[in-house]
């Protein structure tokens, strides 16, 4: 399966919206705090878009949409050993969960994760990690590099 990593700013977005996102980036370490979400590709269509999931504040919850890829914001990782049917089963029985801002806040501060709600990172990796709730964005992108390959310049080089 690939991943899709997002490691721009938030610049397009609301004041309040970039302060968490900055907030997110100072509290994470290492070569990797730039990535602030994380979404699973499951579909990619011959238009250049994808089909992505994944569990998302500003979305609400889990959902999955269609979308062009910026390849200026986004890095792709593909990890061979997730089998993508793992992931869309698990939309399948998760859609419309609620997003679990509290959990996102525990992989880096004090709490704990709430039953039944999702952060971005926790939901794409909930099928294939154990404990997936308390690796932070900027974990799971190292995690998704130790275990698969960088396809960044691939996938992209096919969109344009």
């Amino acid at each position: 399966m690939k991943v899709a990593l997002y490691t721009s700013n938030h610049i397009a977005d609301s004041l309040s919206v970039r302060a968490g996102w900055w907030i997110t980036r100072k509290v994470q370490k290492g070569p990797f705090s730039s990535t602030t979400h994380i979404e699973a590709i499951h579909k990619e269509h011959s238009d250049g878009t994808v089909t992505i999931a994944s569990s998302s504040l500003r979305d609400g919850g889990v959902r999955s949409k269609e979308i062009l890829l910026n390849p200026l914001h986004w890095r792709i990782i593909d990890v061979p050993m997730w089998d993508v049917e793992k992931s869309i089963k698990l939309l399948s029985h998760t859609k419309g969960a609620k997003y679990d801002f509290r959990g996102a806040i525990a992989t880096a501060f004090i709490g704990s994760p709430q039953a039944g709600r999702f952060f971005c990172n926790q939901w794409v990796g909930f099928p294939y990690l154990q404990a997936s709730a308390t690796f932070g964005p900027h974990h799971f992108h190292a995690i998704c590099l130790s275990l698969g390959s960088d396809v960044t310049q691939d996938f992209f080089r096919c969109r344009s």
